[in-house]
């Protein structure tokens, strides 16, 4: 009476063969290291980062605002933001002015915007102890549709309170008349 086949006598099949290496350390146990691909995700998470901060500011544009379109190609940089409606003018999120006639008939600086202005410089030289030239910019989002006179009127303002560099913030437009 013969009995069952063993692993060795059982035929292989086709396609089927066992490689040395495993013949050979069929009792070791196999490990990951983990350490190696701990090395490997670090890099990988850096690298998916880098590449997907690699340029540019995030500028968070008003619902109710259209930016004109420029060519320019000055990447924004992150300062104090004046958004320009045709009915508000908006400093730091916060409405300061509301936009009506008498607004737009007085004369150029607008003494609610020069204090709110002033009093932002004067908190920010508080709390770092002096201000330098980069301190000293702001930002101003002016709706396509606004007056030239209110930005005008804006502009003086922030220049009337310490800001002397005044951006104004565009759609960038590539030179096929795609906006970027």
């Amino acid at each position: 009476m013969s009995s069952a086949p063993t692993k060795r006598h059982v035929p292989l099949l086709l396609g089927y063969k066992k490689s040395k290496a495993m013949v050979r350390g069929k009792d070791k146990k196999v490990s990951l290291n983990l350490t190696s691909m701990i090395d490997m995700f670090t890099i990988l998470v850096v690298f998916l980062i880098k590449s997907y901060s690699a340029e540019g500011q995030i500028v968070t544009v008003s619902d109710a605002l259209t930016l004109p379109e420029s060519r320019s190609q000055l990447q924004i940089e992150l300062n104090l933001d004046i958004v320009v409606t045709n009915d508000a003018i908006v400093v730091d999120g916060e409405p300061i002015v509301a936009v009506d006639e008498e607004v737009l008939r007085e004369a150029n600086p607008i003494p609610v915007l020069v204090e709110r202005l002033s009093d932002h410089l004067e908190y920010t030289r508080l709390m770092r102890g002096n201000t330098d030239e980069e301190e000293m910019k702001v930002n101003i989002q002016g709706d396509v549709a606004v007056q030239a006179i209110l930005l005008q009127r804006v502009m003086s303002s922030c220049a009337q309170a310490g800001y002397a560099t005044q951006n104004l913030t565009v759609i960038k437009v590539l030179e096929g008349g795609d906006e970027e």
